[in-house]
C-alpha cells in the first residue's frame, strides 16, 4: 500500500483525504469544541470503513503534529473522533483488525493521555507519543534516500 503525503505526488483519492484534514483543521480553528462526526467521516471516505481514509489521515495528522503544525490536543481529539467512526463502521468490532498505521498512530496518541507516575511528574506526551510517532513515521514513511 503507498500511503500519500502533501509533498508528494498524491492520486486523486488521497487529495481528497489531505481536503478533509484541511477541513477538519479549519473547523476545529473556528470552534474549540468542534468534533468529527460518522457523517463527516462517511462524507470525506464514502463509508465508515475505508481503511485507505483513515490510514493516509492518520498519517498526515502525525506529520503536522512532529512538525509542530498541529497540537496535542488537537491531534488526540481528532484521533478519538476517527476511532469512534471506526468502531462504528465495523460489524463486530470485538473481530475486527484495526489497519495499520491508523491504530498504531491512534495508540501513540492515547498514550499521552495518561500519567504513569502517582504525582503527575512525568510528561506522557513527551515521554511516549512523541517518540512513538517520530518512530511510525519514519516506519511508515521512510525518508527518499535517491
Amino acid at each position: 500500500m503507498v500511503y500519500c503525503v502533501p509533498q508528494q505526488d498524491c492520486p486523486f483519492w488521497a487529495k481528497i483525504m489531505i481536503d478533509a484534514l484541511q477541513a477538519i483543521i479549519d473547523r476545529f480553528s473556528e470552534d474549540p469544541e468542534a468534533r468529527v462526526t460518522q457523517g463527516d467521516v462517511s462524507i470525506w471516505a464514502g463509508s465508515l470503513n475505508n481503511w485507505d481514509f483513515y490510514n493516509s489521515i492518520s498519517l498526515q495528522i502525525a506529520q503536522k503534529y512532529q512538525a509542530g503544525e498541529l497540537s496535542y490536543a488537537t491531534c488526540d481529539r481528532l484521533m478519538n473522533d476517527l476511532w469512534g467512526a471506526v468502531v462504528s463502521g465495523l460489524p463486530h468490532p470485538e473481530e475486527a483488525e484495526i489497519p495499520d498505521p491508523f491504530y498504531d498512530i491512534y495508540l501513540a496518541f492515547d498514550a499521552g493521555e495518561y500519567h504513569r507516575k502517582a504525582d503527575r511528574s512525568d510528561d506522557p506526551v513527551a515521554d511516549f507519543t512523541n517518540p512513538m510517532i517520530s518512530e511510525l513515521l519514519l516506519h511508515y514513511l521512510p525518508a527518499d534516500t535517491s
